[in-house]
């Protein structure tokens, strides 16, 4: 027998004038409905059972200054956000049905069409990158890792330092720029779930060379980083090498993020290698 869905606590009924509402989805930190309100019809209300949004306040403040190809926010309390409603189908679902490489296209276009903007606002308290990529600057840990897949760990690292004391064109970034976090609704593609991270323009594609999750590419993971790096370097407009690296350092600090676990199995060990490859030969 599966659990009851979680209940919509009665305050936020009252705050965003709720009528309806179905479960979505039950994360580890939030829970999310489709819901129905009188001042927006249809919408999507996220509540963040902590009690606060954590990392994520600073992202809604970002999406809120922007235009264009982000998601509207109609309303912000301490712990939730009721956002404009987005049917789908994510890129994610786009690359799993074999059209990856329109995907990763629209990707690179929605992220040029928001970072025409970032320079012009200025959002409150965004995360600077060097405090989000803290846990792998700060490593000791002793991490369940081969010999090898430490090496790569420290060559991670190694170039995140190199990358965050050399940054150039600095400015508010979506900070976690996806596949999963870009659906199409009415008004065409658009990103969610933002960080609000302050940092290095080249960063924002990053986190996307690890996405989509199932994705299976019809030529091979390093033919398909090395694609994605050239067309995201061509449509972006930054350099490719600067973009693998900072997908490197990206991967090594997801991991170490869950260094509770084993890690010797992970993918992740796979595809942070390939980069490491990839950015040396560039």
């Amino acid at each position: 027998m599966s659990p009851p869905a979680p209940t919509i606590p009665a305050e936020l009924i009252s705050a965003f004038q709720v009528t309806s509402a179905l479960s979505l989805q039950e994360l580890p930190k939030a829970q999310i409905w489709q819901v129905e309100t009188q001042a927006h019809g249809r919408a999507v209300l996220k509540h963040y059972t902590a009690g606060h949004m954590g990392n994520e306040a600073a992202g809604f403040r970002v999406l809120d200054q922007l235009q264009g190809p982000v998601v509207d926010i109609y309303q912000v309390t301490q712990n939730a956000a009721l956002m404009e409603w987005l049917p789908g189908p994510s890129l994610g679902d786009i690359s799993r049905m074999g059209n990856q490489e329109e995907a990763d296209r629209i990707l690179a276009e929605v992220a040029t069409t928001i970072h025409q903007q970032t320079r012009l606002i200025k959002p409150l308290d965004p995360t600077p990158l060097a405090t989000w990529f803290d846990a792998l600057l700060s490593l000791s840990d002793p991490l369940r890792v081969t010999p090898l897949q430490r090496q790569n760990l420290l060559r991670g690292q190694q170039l995140a330092k190199m990358l965050l004391s050399s940054q150039e064109d600095i400015r508010p970034l979506h900070g976690d720029l996806h596949h999963e976090n870009i659906r199409k609704g009415a008004r065409g593609y658009c990103a969610f779930d933002a960080k609000g991270l302050l940092g290095e323009r080249s960063y924002e594609l990053a986190n996307a060379l690890r996405h989509p999750h199932g994705l299976k590419p019809s030529h091979g993971k390093v033919d398909l980083l090395a694609q994605r790096a050239q067309l995201w370097g061509r449509i972006f407009d930054v350099s490719p090498k600067r973009l693998l690296q900072w997908g490197c350092a990206k991967s090594a600090l997801s991991m170490v993020w869950r260094h509770h676990l084993d890690l010797r199995q992970d993918p992740e060990m796979d595809l942070l290698e390939q980069m490491l490859v990839l950015q040396s030969r560039l």
